[in-house]
C-alpha cells in the first residue's frame, strides 16, 4: 500500500520531529517507510516541509499531486502544501498562527482562516481545522503541537496503529514522554469527535 504525507510548518515547531516519528511507527509495522525534509531558513523562523510516505517507490519525495493528505503546524503554511495534494484527499490544519515579520507590517498579506477554508471548498478536498496550541497547552505545554497534529493524522488517516505512535513516542523521547504522549491523545480524540470521520 503507498500512502503519502506532506507536512508543512515553520522552524522550532518540530517538524522534523513529527516526521520521524511517523515513519519509525510506520517501519514498526513492517511498512517500508522514508521521509524527506526541506528545511530552508528554518532556525530563521523559515518554512520547513517534509514528505513521509510508505509504499515500494524508492524516493522519498512526493510529486506534486500525489499526497494522501496534506498536513500544516502553522495556518498560512498550508498554502505550501497545497500542489501536493490529491484531487480526493485530506487537509489537516493547525489554527495557531506565527506570522512573519512581513505580514505583521501589513495584516493584509497574511490569509485569515476563512480564505483558506474557501479555498478548500471549491475542491474535493476533505478539511479539518485543528485548534493544536489550545489542546498543546491543556496536555502541559505548546511545544508538544506537533504531537497534537501526529494524533489529528493518525485519528484522520489510520495509517498506523495508535499503539504504535505511542511505543514510538516513548521510545524516541529522553524525557517529557508522558506530555507528548497526551498531547497526541487530545489530536486524537479531537478528530475523533468530528462529524466527517
Amino acid at each position: 500500500m503507498e500512502f503519502n504525507v506532506v507536512a508543512a510548518g515553520i522552524g522550532g515547531q518540530g517538524i522534523i520531529f513529527f516526521s520521524e516519528i511517523l515513519a519509525k511507527a510506520m517501519l514498526s509495522e513492517s511498512m517500508n517507510a522514508s521521509f524527506y525534509v526541506h528545511s530552508g531558513l528554518a532556525q530563521l523562523g523559515g518554512s520547513v516541509r517534509s514528505h513521509i510516505r510508505t509504499g515500494d517507490r524508492i524516493c522519498p519525495k512526493i510529486s506534486l499531486g500525489c499526497a494522501d493528505v496534506i498536513i500544516s503546524l502553522e495556518l498560512a503554511e498550508i498554502l505550501h502544501a497545497i500542489p501536493y495534494m490529491k484531487r480526493s484527499g485530506i487537509a489537516i490544519i493547525c489554527e495557531e498562527t506565527h506570522q512573519p515579520y512581513h505580514s505583521r507590517m501589513d495584516p493584509e498579506k497574511y490569509p485569515d482562516r476563512e480564505s483558506i477554508e474557501k479555498l478548500f471548498n471549491e475542491t474535493e478536498t476533505r478539511c479539518v481545522f485543528v485548534p493544536a496550541g489550545e489542546l498543546a497547552k491543556k496536555a502541559g505545554h505548546l511545544q508538544a503541537l506537533n504531537m497534537v497534529m501526529l494524533g489529528s493524522l493518525v485519528g484522520v488517516s489510520g495509517i498506523v496503529e495508535t499503539e504504535s505512535a505511542v511505543g514510538t513516542i516513548r521510545g524516541c523521547l529522553d524525557r517529557g514522554q508522558d506530555l507528548n504522549v497526551e498531547a497526541f491523545w487530545k489530536g486524537y480524540e479531537f478528530i475523533k469527535g468530528q462529524d466527517y470521520v
